[in-house]
């Protein structure tokens, strides 16, 4: 009897991170995650799926990235404030850094 919700192997969440690379359309990633995950014998996910779980992690990446970026610009501001002698409210600080990303 099939199951009601599959999961997906993790090989194949493994190969969606490992051959993502955006500048090849999105048909040609799926194409080399289901060449390399049907050499461990796991059934071919189908595109719609493959399409599915690339474009959430790259969202996730973006999303990452942002973050990082805001958390550096937060931390460059606190330097410069604390180089030129001004007060670094720890609380904005906090506040900013929670929100980041957001």
């Amino acid at each position: 009897m099939p199951r009601i919700a599959p999961r997906y192997d993790p090989r194949i969440l493994d190969a969606v991170l490992a051959l993502d690379d955006r500048t090849e359309s999105i048909a040609e990633i799926c194409r080399r995650i289901a060449a390399d995950v049907e050499q461990f014998g796991v059934t071919r996910p189908s595109y719609v799926h493959l399409r599915r779980l690339i474009v959430e992690e790259r969202a996730r990446r973006d999303s990452a990235d942002s973050r990082r970026k805001e958390l550096l610009q937060i931390a460059g501001d606190v330097y410069f404030d604390t180089m030129t002698g001004r007060l670094v409210d720890a609380y904005e600080v906090a506040e900013r850094a929670r929100n980041a990303g957001n």
